[in-house]
C-alpha cells in the first residue's frame, strides 16, 4: 500500500517529553522585587542572571537578578562574589536601597547587587542538595525514528559541587532496496529484457546509529577566602557509531581558574592528564608503535590504554535586561600523551537570543572531532555534529 504525499507528511510523528523536578527547603522566603511585590517561596540558587524560586502557588518562577531588592531567609547559602570570594550565611533584611544584606556568622555585610555573581543552597538534607531534571524526545515517520534522552543534574555541598550528564541518541532509517529484476517471460514480451518486480514486493533495509555519553564532573574550592583558582576532577563514557566508538572511558584531574567572574560575563579554563581507554581495531600509534593492549576474546577489537591532556574552556555571556541574551559556550581538547599526533576534541555552543519583543533567536549545536577517527575504518567519519536553530514566540 503506497501513502500519498498528502498522508506521508501527516504520518510525521514528533513527540517532546521532559520532566525537572527541583528539591528544596521550606517555602519560607521571602523576596522583594522592584515593584514593591513580595514573593514568597524556597530560593534554590541564583546563576546566569537569574533567581529560582519554587513557590506553592506557581511552581518554579524565574526572576531577573537585577529586579530583586531584598531578600529573607533564614536558611545557609553560598554567595559567589565578582573577586572571587565564596562566603556562607543568611540573608537577612537590608536597609540600604539597591543593596542585599548578609549575615556570616556574627557579621552583616551589604553588597550590591552587581557584586554577587552566584547564589547556591547548602542543605542538610541529601534530597534537598540533588537537583535533577530527564528529558526524552521521539521523532518519526516513514523513514526515519529518533529516540533522544537526556538527564542532567547538580548536587551541591559545602567547598565544592558535582555536576552530572547523560544522553542516548538512537537513529534508526530504512532504506529501499534497488528493485530485483528477473528475466523476461519472451511470450509476455516479445522484445526481450527484463521486467520490474512490483514496488511492493521491494525489501526496506534498516541501518541504526546509535552516539551515547555519561559524564560527570567534580569541582573543589576553598569554603572560605577567595576562589577564583580550583581543582576538577572528570570522569566520562561515550560511544558513537559514526566515529567508530565502541567503548570509550576516561578519568582525569586538573586545575581551573576563573579568567573573567563578573555578573553577566564568565570565563573559566582548566587543564590537567586523564587516562583513557577505548577498544578499536589496532592499539597501533599513528607512527605504527604498539602499546600495551587488552584482547578480549568475545570482540575482534582490541581494548587499548592512552595517556592524553585535557584542556577546557567555558564562556558564558548573558544579560537578561530590555532584551534577553543567554550565549554559552563548552569546549574541550584532548592531545594524546601516548598515540603521538593525535587530536580529540569537542565543542557546544547553545544561544538563545531575544531578537525584539517576545521573539528569540535559538541554536544549540554540538560536535566532536577526533584526528583519527578513520584511522581503522576509511569508511568512518573523523567527526560528527548536531545542529538545531529556528525562532521561537513566548507569550
Amino acid at each position: 500500500m503506497r501513502l500519498s504525499p498528502l498522508l506521508t507528511k501527516l504520518a510525521v510523528l514528533c513527540i517532546s517529553f521532559s520532566s525537572a523536578e527541583v528539591w528544596s527547603h521550606a517555602k519560607t522566603d521571602i523576596v522583594t522585587v522592584a515593584n514593591g511585590d513580595q514573593i514568597t517561596g524556597a530560593v534554590n540558587a541564583m546563576t546566569s542572571g537569574k533567581l529560582s524560586l519554587s513557590t506553592d502557588y506557581a511552581g518554579t518562577v524565574k526572576i531577573k537578578w537585577r529586579e530583586v531588592k531584598q531578600i529573607e531567609s533564614r536558611y545557609v547559602y553560598e554567595v559567589r562574589l565578582d573577586d572571587g570570594e565564596r562566603i556562607y550565611g543568611r540573608f537577612v533584611p537590608s536597609g540600604v536601597p539597591e543593596q542585599l544584606a548578609f549575615r556570616s556568622g556574627r557579621v552583616n555585610r551589604q553588597f550590591d547587587i552587581d557584586d554577587i555573581v552566584e547564589v547556591r543552597s547548602i542543605e542538610e538534607e541529601l534530597s534537598d542538595k540533588l537537583d535533577f531534571s530527564i528529558g526524552a524526545t521521539v521523532y518519526a515517520d516513514p523513514n526515519t525514528q529518533t529516540l533522544v534522552l537526556n538527564a542532567r543534574g547538580q548536587y551541591d555541598v559545602r567547598g565544592g559541587r558535582t555536576t552530572f550528564q547523560a544522553s542516548i541518541n538512537d537513529t534508526r532509517t530504512s532504506i529501499k532496496s534497488s528493485a530485483e529484476e528477473t528475466p523476461c517471460d519472451c511470450s509476455d514480451n516479445p522484445d526481450g529484457g527484463t521486467v520490474d518486480e512490483p514496488e511492493a514486493l521491494v525489501n526496506k533495509d534498516t541501518e541504526s546509529s546509535n552516539a551515547s555519553s555519561f559524564e560527570i564532573s567534580r569541582e573543589f574550592w576553598r569554603e572560605r577566602g577567595t576562589a577564583q583558582s580550583y581543582r576538577v576532577l572528570n570522569a566520562r563514557y561515550e560511544t558513537n557509531d559514526e566515529l567508530g566508538i565502541a567503548h570509550r572511558g576516561s578519568l582525569g584531574f586538573g586545575l581551573g581558574r576563573y579568567l573573567i567572574n563578573d555578573l553577566g560575563h564568565e570565563l573559566a579554563i582548566s587543564g590537567g592528564v586523564q587516562g583513557v581507554q577505548e577498544r578499536r581495531k589496532t592499539c597501533d600509534d599513528q607512527t605504527g608503535k604498539q602499546r600495551g593492549t587488552l584482547y578480549e576474546a568475545d570482540d575482534e577489537r582490541q581494548t587499548c590504554n592512552d595517556a592524553e591532556l585535557f584542556l577546557n574552556v567555558k564562556w558564558h555571556l548573558y544579560s537578561f535586561q530590555n532584551l534577553d541574551m543567554d550565549i554559552s559556550l563548552n569546549g574541550n581538547t584532548y592531545p594524546s600523551l601516548s598515540d603521538w599526533g593525535r587530536v580529540r576534541g569537542d565543542l557546544k555552543l547553545l544561544i538563545n537570543w531575544e531578537l525584539f519583543d517576545s521573539f528569540y533567536w535559538t541554536v544549540d549545536a554540538q560536535t566532536i572531532i577526533d584526528s583519527a577517527g578513520d584511522r581503522d575504518d576509511t569508511s568512518l567519519s573523523n567527526s560528527d555534529y548536531t545542529i538545531s536553530t529556528g525562532v521561537t514566540w513566548r507569550y
